[in-house]
C-alpha cells in the first residue's frame, strides 16, 4: 500500500506495493520471532516471506494472493466468504501488507483464522469513523515505524506507517520502533 504514485503502481486495481525488508526486520525485533503456522494473506511478490527467510524461528508458510501472477500457494480472494480454499485451517500468525482499500476486510478475515494478526497499515488507518466501532472492540497494539518506507525504491512515501497487531499478550499499547539507517532503507527491498 502506498499513498504516493497511485497511478503508476497501484492503478491495476490490486493496490500492490512490495514491503521493504527493513520494515519486517523492525517488527520482528519488537515482538520476537514469528513462528509456527504463518499465513500471508496478500503475499504479492513474496517480499515479507523473503524478508523473514533468514531470521530465526521455524515457520510453515501459507501464502494467498488474488493476483494470478503472484507466486502464492493459493490464488484466491482472502476476504471472500472466509477463503474457502483454506478449508477450516487455523494459523498461529498472519502477517501482511494488505491493500489499503480492503485492509479492514483483511484484518477481520485474519482474526477469524489466526491467533495473532500483524498488518502493515497507514498510521491514519486508526482515524476512521467507519472503523471506529471495530477498533473499539478490536484495539490493536501499534508499532510505529519512525522512518517512512519507500514502496518503489525511489524516495519515501507521503504518509506514516505502523505495524498493527492483534492477539499479542498484554493490553494494546503504542510503541515506536527502532530507526533504520538511511542506507538500509534505500537499498534493502526484499
Amino acid at each position: 500500500m502506498s499513498a504516493t504514485n497511485r497511478s503508476e503502481r497501484g492503478g491495476d486495481g490490486y493496490d500492490f506495493f512490495a514491503t521493504p525488508a527493513w520494515c519486517v526486520d523492525r517488527i520482528e525485533e519488537a515482538i520476537g520471532p514469528i513462528a509456527g503456522a504463518v499465513l500471508e494473506p496478500s503475499c504479492g511478490d513474496g517480499a515479507i516471506v523473503r524478508a523473514m527467510a533468514s531470521r530465526r524461528g521455524s515457520r510453515e508458510w501459507t501464502t494467498v494472493d488474488v493476483r494470478p501472477e503472484a507466486e502464492a500457494d493459493i490464488t484466491a480472494d482472502f476476504t471472500w466468504m472466509g477463503c474457502p480454499e483454506l478449508g477450516s485451517r487455523r494459523f498461529d500468525w498472519a502477517i501482511g501488507n494488505p491493500p489499503y482499500s480492503h485492509a479492514e476486510a483483511f484484518v477481520r478475515a485474519a482474526l477469524a483464522r489466526c491467533d495473532v494478526v500483524v498488518m502493515l497499515l497507514r498510521l491514519n488507518w486508526l482515524a476512521s469513523e467507519g472503523r471506529a466501532d471495530f477498533l473499539r472492540e478490536h484495539t490493536p497494539s501499534v508499532y510505529v515505524l519512525p522512518n517512512r518506507p519507500s514502496f518503489t525504491g525511489e524516495g519515501t512515501d507521503a504518509t506514516d506507517y505502523a505495524w498493527m497487531a492483534w492477539g499479542l499478550d498484554g493490553p494494546p499499547a503504542v510503541r515506536i520502533l527502532a530507526s533504520t539507517p538511511a542506507h538500509l532503507r534505500v537499498t534493502r527491498l526484499a
